[in-house]
């Protein structure tokens, strides 16, 4: 597998875009909510909220802040897991650092991730957040991870905006986030174009690749005259294809 590569000063929506039509066949409307993670994300000035990690599978795609995704049983933590471990689906990822806006568009450095090597030290690493943090208007609420609570505004604290996890140990995550952040700058920088090119050449061999394995499930010939075998091109295939 060829080495991983960065991409910075990126357009980010545009680029996203770019990735996710070499892979994602189906719901490429998901890369909208992406784009309002991304938007709120680049208006915050918390600095924990400026690294992203996205990614795309053939049907639909996923952003979190990197943080959250090494945070044991939280939903972005589950799901970056998911994948990987209930499919076979072929999953494009990166960390996303946001570093501003030029003319109106949202700016960042992208870093390829091999998702398999990702997904083991997200298994390795993961950290306990026995806690979480409710975010209200004018102030905040801790209570335990998995106890119910629905939203609605609190009498002293105003509108509920959001909530986030609580990690055990708070600089154990910070020397986590700052180890991933310091391999990923070791990567070397990539042309995008070529990236794209390569993307699509990979979204062949996979599917081609895949049709090998259906054929080879059949130990008779399977086409409806019985002179032939025979596989369906995938359905993501045929609409990123077209």
């Amino acid at each position: 597998m060829p080495e991983q590569s960065k991409f910075e000063n990126m357009d980010l929506f545009a680029s996203l875009e770019a990735i996710m039509k070499q892979n994602t066949g189906f719901y490429q409307s998901d890369l909208d909510i992406d784009k309002e993670i991304i938007a709120k994300a680049a208006a915050s000035p918390h600095r924990e909220d400026k690294t992203l990690l996205w990614f795309c599978r053939p049907s639909g795609t996923h952003c979190f802040r990197e943080r959250d995704v090494f945070l044991k049983d939280t939903a972005p933590h589950n799901t970056w897991r998911f994948y990987m471990e209930q499919t076979s689906d072929r999953v494009l990822a990166y960390a996303i650092e946001l570093t501003g806006k030029e003319r109106g568009k949202i700016k960042g450095n992208l870093y390829e991730l091999d998702y398999s090597k990702h997904y083991e030290r997200v298994k390795e690493k993961e950290l306990p957040a026995d806690t979480v943090k409710l975010i209200y208007e004018h102030g905040e609420r801790v209570q335990e991870a998995g106890r119910y609570f629905d939203g609605t505004p609190d009498p002293q604290l105003g509108k509920f905006e959001r909530f986030e996890a609580v990690p055990n140990d708070p600089d154990a995550l910070q020397s986590l986030l700052q180890e991933e952040r310091r391999s990923r700058e070791q990567l070397s920088p990539g042309d995008f174009k070529a990236h794209i090119a390569a993307l699509r050449d990979g979204l062949i061999e996979t599917e081609a690749r895949r049709i090998v394995r259906e054929m080879k499930r059949h130990y008779e010939p399977n086409s409806p005259n019985k002179t032939h075998f025979m596989a369906e091109l995938s359905p993501a295939f045929m609409r990123l294809a077209a």
